[in-house]
């Protein structure tokens, strides 16, 4: 299937995983844009072709090239449990329509297909109504992505007895060396350009298959400049067929 390499586990996936799993994280990526109004759903910044894994089990009910508001490729999952799944912006689907799928299932890659400003994935859970992923995914415990094995930590080595020492010659103690932890990385989020790019009064109109990142690096911009230059976008992910940009 051509899968890509699972990369840069950040926000997702960080409850270890067994066998007893239910939900799985979809992906092992970082959070690049996360659930707002305007925004029901979440982005994980992952390489094209990263394997997407099946979230839960549950039949799927859309997988291919459609384009509900900028989706591009993508799948939805109708879980067992009864949530509604969405995972946009894919490069390719593996599932078919009315295939059922276990939890941990490869489903697909990931992509930069639709209205999107750079590869990611972007998941959607409806749950009674939109509901934040992340939180979601966390209340109830869901286990790393793409492994299904976690070895046990090796047992440390037990301590040298120290050696006896007279009082009257006994050393200074050593100090005891100070052993400082990685801090784990931040998750990173949408970067704000160093400057505002001016407007040039020119205008564009979407045609199909146009994203916000294409559109500006045509014209020696950022997406994020293209953006600032145009309030009227509520959610760079989702530009439209006929939307008029201004440069």
């Amino acid at each position: 299937m051509g899968a890509g390499a699972v990369v840069n586990a950040g926000t997702a996936g960080a409850q270890g995983w067994s066998a007893s799993c239910s939900w799985e994280w979809p992906v092992s990526g970082s959070l690049s844009q996360g659930y707002h109004a305007g925004h029901d759903g979440v982005d994980f910044a992952v390489n094209v072709g990263t394997a997407l894994h099946a979230p839960t089990s549950g039949t799927i009910s859309v997988a291919g090239p459609n384009d509900p508001g900028g989706y591009g490729t993508y799948i939805q999952l109708e879980a067992d449990s009864g949530e509604q799944i969405q995972m946009g912006h894919l490069s390719e689907t593996w599932v078919g329509v009315g295939q059922h799928v276990e939890v941990g299932d490869q489903i697909g890659a990931t992509g930069n297909t639709g209205s999107s400003t750079g590869p990611h994935l972007h998941l959607r859970i409806h749950s009674g109504g939109a509901v934040d992923p992340m939180s979601f995914l966390s209340s109830i415990g869901a286990c790393d992505t793409g492994s299904s094995i976690v070895p046990a930590p090796a047992p440390a080595p037990a301590p040298a007895p120290a050696p006896e020492v007279a009082p009257e010659s006994a050393p200074e103690p050593a100090p005891v060396p100070v052993v400082y932890s990685e801090a784990a990385e931040s998750a990173p989020v949408e970067s704000i350009p160093e400057s505002k790019a001016p407007a040039s009064g020119e205008e564009v109109v979407v045609a199909a298959g146009d994203t916000l990142f294409d559109l500006a690096a045509e014209r020696g911009l950022t997406w994020q400049q293209l953006w600032d230059i145009n309030p009227q976008i509520a959610d760079p992910d989702q530009i439209f067929v006929g939307d008029v940009i201004n440069l």
